[in-house]
């Protein structure tokens, strides 16, 4: 398995599981369109978290560089901290 190709599939997977989040609060058409793929938006923003980070992880096994580095496990960090803190920040703004 080539680990550069999953971590930055993962940090990409990461960032657009905070965007879904967001988004589905925000726009009543994606949470609509999130829960007509799978009866709810949670299992629809799942079903699609999957499907992505599977095709960002296929795209980026065809680059050949496989050597993990330092820098993408931290901007996977990175990604997962900021990420975190905007869902935390926008419930806390909207509650």
């Amino acid at each position: 398995m080539n680990s550069k190709a999953l971590i930055r599939a993962a940090t990409l997977t990461v960032a657009w599981v905070a965007i879904a989040t967001i988004g589905s609060e925000v726009f009543a058409t994606f949470k609509g369109l999130l829960s007509a793929i799978g009866g709810h938006h949670w299992i629809g923003k799942s079903a699609l978290t999957l499907v992505f980070m599977v095709v960002f992880y296929l795209l980026f096994s065809r680059i050949n560089d496989d050597e993990l580095s330092l820098k993408d496990t931290w901007l996977l960090i990175l990604t997962n901290v900021i990420s975190g803190l905007a869902i935390m920040v926008f419930y806390v703004l909207h509650a």
